[in-house]
């Protein structure tokens, strides 16, 4: 019975607003899914929340990780719920802010250099690097390469589906 299995979802679902849903899956990963109107609101305050517990239980059995793979049956099984399906979807901000701080923090701890030697080398107060290492400031591009030049690193682009390969060896 569909009940049952919505008591045990691990995908938590919650409107922000009547145009945006906030999902965070059952590894982590938070997702806002925006509308182009609010009928997926009204069914969810109608029905009894039948909206965010039918996308709990999709993303419980679809979401894998890989977002290359899982919009489609994603989608497909909202249709199949008959849900008006999400017409964007972004990583959350405030999670991605928070992972690159943290990074910042690791790499320096590393390098046994504390914040105020970070900040006076990149040349940026030592109160928005500390705003910076916690997720509450996004940093642009420019500081963003200044903090990895310092600490030895640069910036890429890399496949969010591997890891990087670090190669510690001096040969070629």
């Amino acid at each position: 019975m569909l009940s049952q299995k919505i008591v045990n979802t691990e995908t938590k679902v919650e409107f922000l607003d009547p145009l945006r849903v906030r999902v965070e899956t059952s590894n982590g990963d938070v997702y806002l899914i925006g509308y182009t109107d609010n009928t997926n609101y009204q069914i969810e305050q109608q029905c009894d929340h039948f909206y965010t517990k039918c996308v709990s239980l999709i993303f419980d059995k679809y979401y894998d990780g890989n977002e290359k793979t899982i919009w489609g049956p994603i989608l497909a099984e909202m249709y199949r719920w008959r849900l008006y399906p999400f017409m964007w979807v972004m990583m959350d901000k405030d999670k991605e802010r928070a992972r690159i701080g943290n990074r910042i923090v690791k790499l320096r701890k590393e390098r046994k250099m504390d914040a105020k030697e970070l900040a006076q080398k990149v040349g940026i107060d030592p109160g928005n690097l500390s705003r910076i290492e916690k997720g509450h400031f996004s940093v642009g591009i420019d500081i963003l390469n200044k903090i990895a030049s310092v600490l030895n690193m640069k910036l890429d682009f890399v496949p969010i589906d591997k890891q990087p390969i670090i190669n510690d060896s001096n040969t070629d």
